[in-house]
Parts: structure tokens; sequence; C-alpha cells
């Protein structure tokens, strides 16, 4: 897999897509709408060649760019993907911003006084955690 794109967000979602065709065209194979079923079919193949030709391409610039794409749609009909994703790492990491550069840090969520350095600027400072994990 060396030099292809491999497996993304959007690869993701068409493989999802793929199935439920599938699963759809299996509801539609025995009953006398027969066409509905191939139509089915041939979405779920479409989709499985198109993810599995993204995968496997050597494009990568334009994939990401596919990428993003699809990202800013899911955004539009699903804004609170992202909140999930940073509401297990609140469970894990705090949030502090630098006294000096204010560059946003993710430090470690162990209870107690800490010092740690930002590596923007370089500086030291002292982070006092009051809810988290005991230190080992």
């Amino acid at each position: 897999m060396y030099g292809r794109y491999g497996f993304d967000e959007l690869s993701r979602f068409l493989f999802l897509a793929s199935i439920v065709f599938w699963a759809l065209s299996l509801l539609f194979r025995f009953t006398p709408l027969r066409k509905i079923y191939f139509i089915f079919w041939v979405l779920n193949t479409a989709l499985y060649i198109f993810a599995i030709y993204r995968i496997l391409s050597k494009n990568i610039d334009r994939r990401q760019r596919e990428n993003e794409w699809y990202l800013r749609q899911r955004s539009k009909f699903y804004p609170h993907a992202q909140k999930f994703k940073q509401d297990k790492m609140d469970k894990d990491y705090i949030f502090k911003n630098c006294p000096y550069c204010h560059a946003r840090l993710r430090l470690k969520r162990i209870k107690g006084k800490h010092t740690t350095r930002c590596p923007k600027c370089g500086t030291q400072f002292q982070v006092r955690i009051i809810f988290g994990k005991q230190a080992p």
C-alpha cells in the first residue's frame, strides 16, 4: 500500500452505503419488482468499486480534496460529529492556554500541580488540575 491513498471517512461512508444498497437489493430480489433489485444491485456495485478505487489510488491530493469536500457536506447535516470525539478526549485530557503565546495545549488529566512547557514558545508555567486521575 506504499504510495496509495488508503482508507478515510469518505471510503467508510461509501462502504456503508454499499452495504445498505446490497441489503435493499436482497429485499427486492424475489419480488415482482425485479427492476428495483437491479437498480440497488448496480448502486451497490458502483459504490463498492468507487471505494476500492479511492483506497488504491495514487492521486493522493485529489483524494484528500474529495474527503475534505465530504467532511464539509457531512458537517452541514451532522454538525455534532466532532463534538463526540471531543467528549471522549475530555475524559483523558484537559485543554489549557499558554499564558504567554495563548497556544492551546492538551495535557493529560492527572490530578495535582504540574510544570509544563509550551511547545510553541518554550516557556514553562504551572498548571493545576483539580479533577482528574491520581498520579501512578
